[in-house]
């Protein structure tokens, strides 16, 4: 059977900690120097992040770290029903919930009459949505702090003026209210685990053909790339011919496979995979989210748009090449693994929108992206998955 990566063990975790001078550890149970408050020893913390894709999984290391503080905390993650299925298996928690939107505020005032039953002894809301607003009135306790930024992403958008030096992206940004409360990095990122889906009986006879070629690259030595060449929005998307220039060049110069990833009206572009016979397979509209963060953790590395995907393969300990268009560093959306790579061309005209929602300002529309070469996002897929530096076995 094709095991996932598992990153997410002290024992396992490839990624280094953090180096830097005075950055903050975890210790189980010890309030690091600094922490000015303190919960109780089994204090009820409720996590509420709707969505979107992106920022739901960039959440997924806050139960971790406050267990790492508060190893008996009772930890409750409230999700849109979109997403629950990345949370749900998370063994830091303690009930993890799938708010279906279409239901409306009644229903959300339900579920808040039923929290207060119990009421948490501290809110993390880093939503700050009418939907995680609405909720907390129902509720009594404690609440961190959460800044969306929105002042000084306007400035940084409509008038250029910088003031994110040092930001340390939305994780930092979500980390940052449980600061005061002893809760500190651990530097072993965002997690989503996948041992259900790996396990599942129905996926591995559904996707058997797609798993017997992964299975069958994996026997050659062979490396596997991952491409997620679709975007919510269009202005963020990378040319499709340069993503075919990839991966035939990859399949060309490794004898390697490639797995694409994609939604159900996304069916388009599988298309790509017509010059790569038999070293291609396609999940285009055919996965779960789950199901695709578990094919996601079966390749080398994953070449993305900047969208939830390639937040999805980082948290699974894939690392990502990500292209850069509309949306910069400063946005927090950029990848954290140390070997992943972000890739994006320095005009002053970036950001020009914080979504990639909007109109291009440039007189070359997209002048972003089409000016990324597809020669050198295969440079550096190459660099990194030579035939020697696939997983196989792994």
């Amino acid at each position: 059977m094709l095991q996932p990566k598992a990153p997410h063990s002290a024992q396992d975790d490839p990624r280094p900690a953090p180096a830097e001078p005075g950055v903050l550890r975890a210790e189980p149970g010890v309030s690091p120097a600094g922490a000015r408050w303190s919960l109780p020893e089994e204090a009820r913390v409720l996590i509420i992040r709707f969505s979107s894709l992106g920022d739901v999984v960039k959440c997924t290391a806050l139960p971790r770290l406050i267990k790492a503080r508060y190893p008996r905390a009772r930890i409750t993650f409230v999700t849109a029903s979109d997403f629950l299925e990345l949370i749900r298996d998370n063994p830091h928690l303690e009930r993890a919930v799938g708010f279906d939107r279409r239901e409306g505020l009644g229903a959300l005032a339900a579920f808040g009459r039923e929290l207060a039953a119990e009421p948490p002894d501290l809110i993390v809301d880093v939503h700050k949505s009418l939907r995680s607003r609405w909720l907390k009135r129902f509720l009594s306790g404690r609440r961190t702090a959460y800044s969306k930024h929105t002042l000084r992403r306007a400035l940084l958008i409509w008038f250029r003026v910088n003031t994110f030096q040092g930001s340390g992206g939305k994780e930092g940004d979500f980390l940052a209210g449980l600061l005061p409360y002893g809760v500190v990095d651990d530097g072993r990122g965002t997690e989503v685990f996948t041992h259900r889906v790996a396990e599942d009986g129905d996926l591995r006879r559904r996707l058997a053909r797609e798993l017997a070629a992964l299975e069958g690259w994996r026997h050659e030595g062979r490396p596997v790339l991952g491409i997620a060449p679709i975007a919510r929005w269009e202005l963020k998307t990378w040319p499709l011919d340069s993503f075919r220039e990839v991966m035939e060049g990859f399949v060309r110069k490794t004898g390697g496979g490639v797995v694409l990833f994609g939604g159900a009206n996304d069916k388009p572009v599988e298309a790509l995979l017509a010059g790569l016979k038999d070293r291609g397979v396609s999940l285009v509209g055919r996965t779960s989210l789950l199901e695709s963060a578990y094919f996601a953790s079966l390749t080398d590395l994953v070449v993305s748009n900047d969208t939830g995907m390639s937040h999805v393969a980082e948290a699974v300990g894939t690392d990502v090449v990500t292209l850069f268009g509309p949306t910069s560093r400063e946005l927090g959306y950029f990848p954290v693994r140390p070997g992943s790579q972000p890739v994006e061309i320095p005009l002053t005209c970036r950001p020009c929108t914080r979504t990639g929602q909007g109109k291009c300002t440039h007189p070359h529309r997209k002048a972003c992206l089409e000016g990324i070469s597809p020669g050198d996002v295969l440079a550096r897929v190459l660099a990194r998955l030579s035939p020697d530096s696939a997983v196989a076995g792994s």
